[in-house]
């Protein structure tokens, strides 16, 4: 599980360029007249960022991989009345993200508290045990994992749609359901809190 930057045309800026053909839209239309082969495709494309993304929001394994499954399911009910007003990525974040927004307020009201901040798939972060450059490597990454969950909830979400899924600052507020000036400050504190948690002790209680 590991923050990186994807190569793209995106502006610099972050905020939307010329608009470029949704190959997934194709796939959507498929779905919605019941292709279960373009479905299984879709899952497939889509289910290590979806999970990934709700993870480091939720920050529990168990609840990334249940909400995981009630996006699909939502997708799969949804995607014969979906209307192409944004990429479809945009409307599978939105959906995971009220997902998660919704599982925290259920999970506050019943009081349950998140569980360990650590817990990943230790398979996602096995290295070679001779390999010290990866071994380094692999502690870089922990700790900004570490760093990154200390984030409040919407900066953690703006950070990781932005850095990790090279989402435009417009998808972003869609996602999110705010402005793009709520986004750029968002990430803008988020970065500056990183840097800030990145220089001090990670694994110290905040």
């Amino acid at each position: 599980m590991v923050v990186r930057k994807r190569q793209s045309g995106a502006a610099p800026s972050g905020h939307e360029s010329a608009p470029v053909e949704d190959t997934d839209f194709d796939t959507i239309k498929a779905i919605g007249r019941g292709d279960r082969s373009a479905f299984e495709l879709f899952v497939k494309k889509y289910q290590n960022p979806i999970v990934n993304f709700i993870f480091r929001y939720v920050r529990d394994r168990f609840t990334a991989q249940d909400l995981t499954q009630e996006v699909f399911l939502k997708v799969f009910q949804g995607a014969e009345e979906f209307e192409p007003r944004g990429k479809v990525s945009t409307w599978i974040f939105t959906i995971a993200f009220n997902l998660c927004a919704n599982e925290l307020k259920r999970q506050k009201r019943r009081g349950y508290p998140h569980s360990d901040l650590s817990a990943v798939d230790p398979a996602e972060l096995e290295y070679p045990a001779h390999d010290q450059a990866g071994g380094r490597q692999r502690e870089l990454e922990e700790d900004l994992m570490a760093a990154l969950d200390r984030l409040p909830e919407n900066q953690r979400a703006a950070l990781w749609l932005r850095v990790n899924e090279d989402l435009s600052y417009l998808e972003i507020s869609r996602v999110l359901n705010i402005s793009l000036a709520g986004v750029e400050s968002l990430t803008f504190r988020a970065r500056k809190q990183l840097r800030q948690l990145m220089r001090g002790p990670i694994g110290s209680s905040p």
